[in-house]
């Protein structure tokens, strides 16, 4: 029995053994499945699969480390870059031997702007592998960290076995240019010159550089031995005019922004970005107007490019010569309807320069293209009431309120909106289009400041006219719009004296010219019985013999007064 007993264990032992192999198995076998799966959905961009399989092999191994680095890659793939640098981590602690783990980790400090972390990473990485291509980027981490002296110590090994190489001389002139050591800066770029003679854009690093650091004579010498062995090179042609331009000797910037432009080595795209880099400083489009015409000359015989014409509209809305901007719009929009900023411009131009009628022309096509773009439809809105076409305004600026737009444009509907019910006297509409705005906006001046101005007029709801006014003069007590209504507001709820104060105190704030500030002045004054100075505020008045109402106003009261 107990040979029996004894067989029986051992035998129980082996069937133990052999089912944990087993389970093992399996288990290994599911996490190189899930691992693999994982990868498969990461490369095909499903990362949520992918994360939550790459957290089933770590439940499965913790211990492993390459599930950490791939959700390392992941999470940097999604610009959380915490939860990167954690799993980086993670992984480089789990395989301290693995280069490639230490890389990433120490590019994601880098990425991060911690160059102290990356830098000690790279070290620890050279220590295992002192590649040629990892003490460069050491070197690199160390001049942007402003470490320059660990810089050159390193660039100084990586001479030893690469002197010439044009990188390291790069790296050099940075690192010295760095210190402030401009002259040993400029010699790594006179060796590259010298080890690379063949490369003219060496020759134009140089000269930039010397540009840059005031050595301006040797710049222009290098520009021209570049243009004398290469008269046809676009960039160094580009970068010749930019030096002239640097130094205001503009007639011979534009010589050589001409040559530049007709050469074919340089791309469109960059001639056009040059020229939008002229465009957008205004001085500068009117001193040199001519010649920045002549370049748009050379790229209309290249191409029929809408943004040719745009820049032509550019030029002249700079010279306020709004005519032949609108004609050049007008042009763009020939060859590009499918750039909305073009009909953006032309709309805005168009109401602008009051030409309504065609301001709604373009709207109506504008809206073929953009029709959830609100502005389509506010500066329809816009013109339609400056033509008097109250019915089309409402439509227009309704159809804003039912878009899915920002809270400034729904406050410009509102706003046109209150104006026309105002007009129409739909007082009660008017009103709830200020009361939406307000609810948009509690504290916008200027709709508060309309709001109680026109209750005012209206001598209706005067404590919510005062109520509204005193929060503009609260925050802008000074601005003497806010002071005038304000004053108004109280001579109609029969606070004479108050209102003499604050239309007072608007006309000291610059007021003294505004006709309706005075004429408000002078009914105060009358109000006051003071007939002398209320005719003297009306006779301030600019305009006064054009104005027919208030001669008329002068002349009564004069004969009341004086008779």
């Amino acid at each position: 029995m107990i040979l029996l007993s004894t067989v029986c264990c051992k035998g129980t032992n082996k069937i133990e053994e052999y089912n944990n192999e087993k389970k093992d198995t399996i288990k290994e076998n599911q996490y190189y499945k899930d691992f693999t799966d994982a990868t498969k959905h990461a490369l095909l961009g499903n990362y949520r699969s992918a994360i939550t399989l790459y957290n089933l092999c770590i439940q499965e191994f913790p211990e492993k480390a390459a599930p950490y680095y791939q959700l390392s890659s992941l999470y940097m793939r999604a610009q959380e870059y915490e939860i990167a640098k954690d799993y980086a981590i993670k992984a480089e602690y789990r395989d301290q031997e693995n280069i490639w783990y230490k890389i990433n980790l120490a590019n994601i400090y880098q990425f991060m702007g911690k160059l102290d972390s990356a830098a000690f990473i790279y070290e620890e990485i050279i220590g295992i592998n002192p590649d040629p291509e990892l003490m460069y980027n050491l070197a690199l981490l160390y001049n942007q960290n402003s470490e320059n002296k660990k810089a050159l110590e390193v660039i100084s090994k990586l001479e030893d076995r690469y002197d010439g190489s044009k990188e390291l001389l790069l790296l050099k002139h940075n690192v010295f240019h760095s210190q402030r050591k401009y002259d040993s800066a400029l010699v790594q770029l006179q060796l590259i010159t010298k080890y690379f003679p063949d490369d003219i854009n060496n020759y134009g690093l140089l000269a930039e550089y010397c540009a840059e650091i005031g050595k301006t004579q040797y710049a222009k010498s290098i520009y021209k031995e570049i243009i004398r062995k290469d008269s046809k090179n676009g960039l160094a042609l580009l970068s010749f005019a930019e030096f002239y331009i640097m130094n205001k000797e503009s007639d011979s910037a534009f010589y050589y922004y001409n040559k530049a432009f007709c050469c074919s080595d340089l791309n469109f795209e960059d001639k056009i970005s040059v020229l939008i880099g002229f465009i957008s400083e205004k001085e500068f489009v009117r001193k040199h107007k001519d010649k920045i015409e002549e370049i748009l000359k050379i790229l209309n015989r290249i191409s029929n490019d809408y943004r040719i014409f745009a820049s032509y509209a550019d030029i002249y809305i700079n010279l306020e010569d709004y005519k032949k901007a609108k004609s050049y719009l007008d042009s763009a929009l020939l060859y590009n309807k499918e750039n909305y900023l073009l009909w953006e411009q032309a709309l805005l131009i168009n109401y602008y320069t009051k030409d309504y009628s065609h301001a709604l022309k373009i709207s109506s096509e504008a809206r073929k293209y953009f029709n959830e773009k609100p502005n389509v439809y506010l500066i329809s809105a816009l013109s339609n009431k400056e033509l008097g076409n109250n019915d089309s305004t409402i439509i227009e600026a309704e159809k804003v309120l039912k878009m899915n737009c920002d809270d400034q444009n729904k406050i410009q509907a509102l706003n046109i909106l209150a104006d026309v019910y105002r007009e129409k006297k739909l007082y009660s509409r008017s009103d709830s289009c200020y009361e939406e705005i307000l609810k948009i906006e509690p504290e916008n001046l200027m709709i508060r400041n309309n709001y109680s101005y026109y209750l005012s007029i209206r001598e209706e709801k005067l404590e919510k006219a005062e109520e509204l006014s005193r929060f503009t003069i609260i925050r802008e007590p000074d601005n003497p719009t806010y002071l005038d209504t304000y004053g108004w507001i109280m001579f109609k709820m029969n606070k004479v004296k108050e209102a003499k104060n604050y239309i007072e105190s608007a006309i000291r704030n610059g007021a003294y010219n505004n006709p309706e500030v005075l004429d408000h002045y002078g009914e105060i004054m009358l109000k006051l019985d003071k007939c002398k100075e209320a005719i003297e505020a009306w006779e301030k008045i600019p305009g006064l013999d054009s104005t027919y109402m208030i001669k008329e106003k002068i002349n009564t009261i004069k004969a009341d007064c004086y008779e």
